[in-house]
């Protein structure tokens, strides 16, 4: 992203004395973790602190999407927060990873779930990274924290193969069932664990308990377990399947089961969610970008279907209400439902302009209703969108034609259920909302550590991005992980910010602000441009009316800010085709437009843009080149983040090597330079706790 300069502005206008102060502690909103992470696969979990007894955090264990040609790469990440404050994620770092005959394993989607020794209270965490090295897909570890390390218990001395009995497969997850009935034959052991898997096929089995890899003795496995339907709602599996998992009389294509199993207790019942085709029961095209759910009286079942969790896609009402439509692009999609601070949440992930090889962890809030009438006597579990200002807390996207969405609510505002703070910078990356001409490719990867920003390019005439929601009335004391922050003062001389780049030589145009709504919304300002012959990068700031000030202090509840582009459609590069499963050729070429959105904000004093420190180095007193991009994984070079560049140079044992860099809005670069040796060396550079190796050939 291009950095922004506050000075230069100085002398432009005076409303740009009004400013507000840019804040980096907060990372609550969608997505919840920084923008230059990618953890999809996210599975949820709630762990006591192994450092803070009697504390707990909220862990999210996921695949990680740095091999960028292709799903996922060579680790399992890692990423926690306390549940008193859902803003302060910590990254983990990679939990566990596996070497074998020179090569890194690519990890896909994994699972991670706590036993306890009922004599001993010895906490034992497993874990499934699910390898995709040959002979390794049943791959199962143990640790004694949650965040590891972590070590196989079920691969031959040689570290090649699963031993025999391990028989997981595609996607797994496991479920624990705690056992305190003192009858019980598993009373002593205090658990049961089931392990559930499969990709367009589903399967399910008791574990175990003293191998957590292998099926129990004397129990069978369900195959096919819950019912597996293609994109044109055709059964995948075999001919003549029975179903022993579904209750008399369920409709096996009520499922549409795709991938990703995980299953939850929630009050008397048993919840399983797992990726599905979803759409046409609300009047939209199929997708596997959709969370479902089920739920039964046991882990194994039998199950009824209980609908549409979440689509990813982000589905609203058009603009006159007849019927619905999608907001984001499509790829495919993978997660779970999780209780913090009494507040239930589907975690998922979506894909920036449909590229599934740069996905990012989201998550909704939602409102779980069960009875204590069992499923077999007719008792239901139902779950719908959690807003906590609608009446009886529940969102859903209703049209004139009949269609009716009731998953989860895509929204820029993540564990913000109470909406945004108005005051502060805000990525246009945490856009929840894009309509217009070419509006799945607005949306931009960024993969450097040290900029938590995501452009949204090739906006034009038609354009519109939304951001849900905002709560202009404050939150008033700290509740559900989320800290207090004031509201709109209708005092302030309070300023709306844009932040963009104009592309130039596309003619004028303007970027209304709307309220609510992008077409019978209030509008609250209007930001209006030129678009040189040359690309300026600029804050356009502009004064709020009293009047507007006035009226966005008196809100109550939250709202969302729309920006509606006015001006003319710019024609498209050529985007290249898909490969493929799982990988695409090339990264989809960055869309041309009137202009590129980096961010926006209000502002009520001092304003900053974030400015991400540029480095410079020099060899015997020549520049080198660096990339803007850094080197990606690969299943030889085990990388498992993006935090390595390469560049250049003639060096030689006596080469001088300087360093420097501009500083960022955190402060200054620090630096650790090698000696040359063989002809290489490397540079160190350390922004805001987040390191880049620069190495020098």
């Amino acid at each position: 992203m291009n950095t922004f300069s506050f000075k230069r502005l100085l002398g432009l206008c005076f409303l740009m004395m009004f400013l507000l102060s840019f804040s980096v502690n907060s990372q609550a909103q969608n997505p919840y973790l920084p923008l230059w992470e990618h953890v999809p696969d996210g599975e949820p979990r709630v762990f006591e602190d192994p450092d803070n007894p009697g504390k707990y955090r909220a862990y999210i264990i996921g695949s990680h999407d740095v091999h960028f040609t292709k799903y996922c790469g060579n680790d399992i990440r890692m990423w926690s927060a306390p549940v008193e404050d859902l803003s302060q994620w910590r990254d983990e770092g990679p939990i566990f990873s596996w070497y074998v005959n020179g090569q890194w394993d690519t990890m896909y989607a994994p699972d991670l779930v706590e036993t306890t020794d009922r004599s001993t209270g010895k906490k034992t965490y497993w874990l499934y990274p699910h390898s995709r090295g040959n002979g390794r897909v049943p791959m199962v570890c143990k640790g004694d924290r949650p965040n590891g390390p972590f070590t196989p218990v079920n691969l031959t001395p040689d570290g090649t193969r699963c031993l025999p009995g391990s028989m997981i497969d595609f996607d797994p997850s496991v479920f624990v069932e705690p056992v305190n009935d003192k009858k019980d034959k598993d009373y002593q052991k205090g658990y049961r664990a089931y392990v559930f898997y499969g990709f367009q096929h589903s399967t399910a089995f008791e574990l175990d308990q003293n191998t957590m890899y292998s099926k129990r003795e004397g129990t069978e496995i369900i195959d096919p377990f819950i019912p597996a339907s293609s994109r044109d709602r055709k059964l995948l599996d075999k001919e003549g399947s029975v179903y022993k998992a579904l209750y008399k009389g369920q409709n096996p294509l009520d499922f549409n089961f795709f991938e990703a199993s995980s299953i939850r207790q929630v009050g008397n019942k048993y919840v399983m969610v797992f990726s599905g085709y979803s759409g046409p029961e609300y009047g939209l095209s199929n997708t596997n970008s959709a969370l479902r759910y089920a739920y039964g009286d046991s882990p194994l079942g039998p199950w009824r279907s209980g609908g549409v969790l979440v689509d990813s896609r982000g589905v609203v009402l058009n603009e006159d209400g007849s019927k619905l439509i999608t907001t984001n692009a499509a790829h495919n999609t993978h997660g779970s439902i999780q209780e913090i601070n009494g507040q239930w949440y589907v975690f998922y992930h979506r894909p920036p302009r449909g590229f599934g090889n740069a996905r990012q962890a989201m998550v909704a809030p939602i409102k779980i209703e069960w009875d204590k009438k069992p499923v077999a006597k007719g008792g239901k579990v139902r779950i719908v969108a959690y807003d906590p200002f609608a009446p009886n807390n529940e969102w859903t996207a209703k049209a004139s034609d009949g269609t009716e969405y009731t998953g989860a609510e895509v929204t820029s505002e993540g564990f913000q259920i109470f909406g945004l703070p108005p005051y502060g910078y805000y990525s246009a990356g945490i856009a929840c909302y894009m309509a217009g001409p070419n509006a799945n490719n607005y949306m931009q990867d960024n993969h450097d550590v040290w900029n938590n920003s995501m452009d949204l390019a090739g906006l034009m005439g038609g354009s519109i991005i939304g951001f849900k929601y905002f709560s202009f009335s404050g939150l008033d004391k700290d509740q559900k992980g989320l800290k207090a922050f004031k509201g709109f003062k209708k005092d302030y001389p309070n300023t709306f910010h844009v932040n963009i780049t104009t592309e130039g030589g596309s003619g004028k145009f303007k970027v209304h602000v709307m309220l609510d709504d992008p077409y019978k919304g209030r509008e609250i300002a209007v930001i209006e441009d030129f678009v040189t012959d040359k690309k300026v990068t600029r804050d356009n700031g502009v004064l709020l009316s009293k009047e507007t000030n006035e009226y966005l202090a008196s809100l109550k509840g939250k709202h969302a800010i729309y920006l509606v582009v006015e001006g003319p459609e710019v024609k498209q590069p050529e985007q290249p085709q898909r490969g493929q499963f799982g990988q695409r050729p090339q990264q989809p070429q960055r869309p041309k437009g009137l202009f590129t959105l980096h961010g926006i904000g209000f502002a009520a004093g001092d304003y900053k843009t974030p400015v991400v420190p540029k480095v410079t180095i020099t060899v015997d007193g020549k520049n080198v080149a660096i990339p803007e991009s850094p080197v990606m994984a690969t299943n030889a070079n085990g990388y498992m983040d993006a935090t390595n560049y390469q560049t250049y140079a003639p060096l030689k044992d006596s080469s001088n090597i300087e360093v420097s860099a501009t500083e960022g809005i955190e402060g200054k670069v620090t630096f650790l330079v090698s000696p040359v040796n063989a002809g290489r060396a490397t540079v160190k550079a350390t922004y805001n706790g987040k390191t880049k190796t620069f190495l020098i050939n």
